[in-house]
This record gives structure tokens, C-alpha cells and sequence, in this order.
């Protein structure tokens, strides 16, 4: 049983490494079809598996030879220790992947927020808006509602975001 522990032990250091080193930004996991929503990372992703079969290989590889645990008993303990690490290995995906998600701006983010003209709207045409959006200072495309022209600089209320094109209205 030691051999299949130090066997494993080597397979899941390789593999935990290829995990980090030839991942990519995302996190791909083994459970197609699964909505998590909210960037939430998954159980069954490479980076949490791995780690959780490193702390067991790597748990009952020294529960055996070092404390000289029964097959069964270092098989237990290599649970717990799997369990660990792949627990703070999915904290790990998880703060790194809801860092990600908060910089991410969708259309709802521009509805309802103020703006100002950067590049003037002529009537029935298209022009530019700066407007801040999560923080973030962001130029994108706009017409106005009633297809009128907005000079440049005047500042302006964003009704709706379609296709990256923002529908403005004047403030009053």
C-alpha cells in the first residue's frame, strides 16, 4: 500500500503543478452543464481536485511510512488532508475568481447613470459618452432617445445600453 501512496503522491504533484502552471485566467472544471452564477468557482475544478489528491496522496503517504498507520487509518487521514488543501484551494479560486468578476461591467451597469457628451450626437446619429461605471471611466457609443443633437460636453442620463451603443437623454 506505501507504493501506491508514494505512486500517487508523485502523479498528483505533476498534476497539481500542470494545474497551475498551464492554467489558464479561468478555471475549467469537470462538471459541464452545472450553473454556478456569480462567478462562483466549482468543486470539481482542476486547480481544487488536484490539490485535494496531492493533500490525500501526500497526508497518507506520511500517515504510513512516518506514523505507521494502517492502510485504512492512512487512508483517513489522507482524507481529512485532501479535504484541507482542497478546501483552501477552492477559498484560493474562489477570492481570485469574485476579484475578477466585481471588474467586470455588464449593460444594466450603465442604465440609470450620468454621463457627459464626449463627442457631440448629432440628430439621428451616433456620438460618444464618458461616464463612470463601477469605478471605472468608460467612452462608449450613444444616440439620443427622441433623435435629437446633443452638443459636446453637456451632461446626459443613460436610459438604456444595446449592442455597446448607450440611449441618452439631456438632464434638464
Amino acid at each position: 500500500m506505501g507504493t501506491f501512496y508514494v505512486c500517487l503522491l508523485a502523479a498528483s504533484t505533476v498534476f497539481s503543478l500542470g494545474a497551475f502552471i498551464f492554467g489558464h485566467d479561468t478555471d475549467h472544471g469537470l462538471d459541464h452543464g452545472l450553473d454556478h452564477g456569480d462567478a462562483m468557482p466549482s468543486l470539481f475544478s482542476m486547480r481544487v481536485l488536484s490539490l485535494f489528491v496531492l493533500g490525500f496522496s501526500g497526508i497518507s503517504t506520511i500517515a504510513h511510512f512516518v506514523w505507521q498507520f494502517t492502510p485504512v487509518y492512512s487512508a483517513l487521514c489522507g482524507l481529512g488532508g485532501g479535504v484541507i488543501l482542497g478546501g483552501f484551494a477552492y477559498a484560493l479560486v474562489y477570492l481570485f475568481s469574485k476579484e475578477q468578476a466585481s471588474s467586470l461591467v455588464s449593460p444594466e451597469d450603465y442604465i440609470t447613470q450620468a454621463g457627459r457628451v464626449s463627442v457631440a450626437i448629432p440628430d439621428h446619429g451616433t456620438g460618444e459618452v464618458s461616464v463612470a461605471v463601477k469605478n471605472q471611466l468608460r467612452s462608449v457609443f450613444a444616440v439620443s432617445v427622441d433623435g435629437s443633437a446633443i452638443a459636446e460636453s453637456r451632461p446626459v442620463t443613460i436610459v438604456s445600453m444595446a449592442a455597446g451603443t448607450a440611449t441618452v437623454k439631456p438632464v434638464s
